[in-house]
């Protein structure tokens, strides 16, 4: 597991799909895979450029939206894990400041009317940025704070361990993305089709949990609501689930016999 250093809060929702852009980086740091990216302080991504770390980028689009995509194979855009939320402002751009805060701004440069967002990590000089598969953080160096998208792979979903809001976990063909609308979908990796989801959007912050006893049982929980989804199963202890290469997700009775299934076998 990729472990998370700052305290655990919920991921804020989206808001409007974002677009996509398919500009390779210029003047952001080249990376191979798994390997962290940096916008070092006063670096910038203007329109169209980006950092890569893994299976994750992070794309200064020229709507104006800062958006962390999950990335495919053969480097398509797949489901958005975070988002500034500052589309619909054309030529806008991110800059990591040299006091430490990271700002998106309106195309024409900084000001007090031009920031659109912001990490609000001001006061903290030689902050920068950081891209980890799949988790963005602005980190101060001298004491380790700053501020974090809360978005990260996981190994699986077990019982007693959810996902929470961004996390996701993979095989080789699907990503399982527990997004910060509430709903928990299934991507295919190879052009990041959404083959199923619990049709539960509209309640952020929700989480995916396994019955902590092993029963089968597999839940949606919406911490103001309760159970808003779940899949019906129970009574088989040992149980766990496995997101397979074929794309199906299956949870397994403690002798192996399948439970239930997202019925997505043969999508790779």
């Amino acid at each position: 597991m990729r472990k998370k250093r700052f305290g655990r809060a919920t991921a804020a929702l989206l808001g409007a799909a974002a677009i996509a852009v398919s500009a390779p980086a210029v003047g952001a740091s080249a990376t191979t895979t798994g390997s962290p990216a940096y916008l070092q302080s006063g670096q910038q991504l203007q329109p169209g450029q980006s950092l890569t770390s893994g299976e994750s980028s992070l794309v200064m689009q020229a709507d104006g939206n800062l958006v962390l995509y999950l990335l495919g194979p053969d480097g398509n855009h797949g489901p958005a894990l975070w988002s500034s939320g500052t589309y619909g402002n054309w030529g806008a751009y991110a800059y990591m400041q040299s006091d430490g805060n990271f700002v998106v701004y309106r195309h024409g440069g900084p000001s007090a009317s031009g920031a659109l967002w912001s990490s609000r990590t001001w006061n903290h000089p030689d902050s920068f940025v950081e891209l980890l598969d799949g988790s963005l953080f602005v980190t101060n160096p001298h004491d380790g704070s700053g501020w974090q998208s809360h978005t990260q792979f996981q190994q699986a979903i077990t019982p007693m361990a959810g996902l929470a809001s961004g996390d996701v976990i993979e095989s080789n063909s699907v990503w399982l993305v527990m997004q910060s609308d509430g709903n928990l979908v299934l991507y295919r990796k190879r052009d990041g089709a959404a083959l199923w989801s619990t049709r539960t959007w509209n309640h952020p912050g929700a989480t995916a949990m396994m019955d902590s006893g092993g029963s089968g049982f597999l839940g949606v929980y919406d911490w103001g609501r309760g159970w808003i989804w779940s899949n019906g199963v129970s009574g088989h202890a040992g149980a766990t689930a496995k997101l397979q290469n074929d794309g199906n997700f299956v949870i397994y009775a403690g002798n192996g016999t399948p439970l239930w299934s997202t019925g997505t076998w043969g999508n790779w």
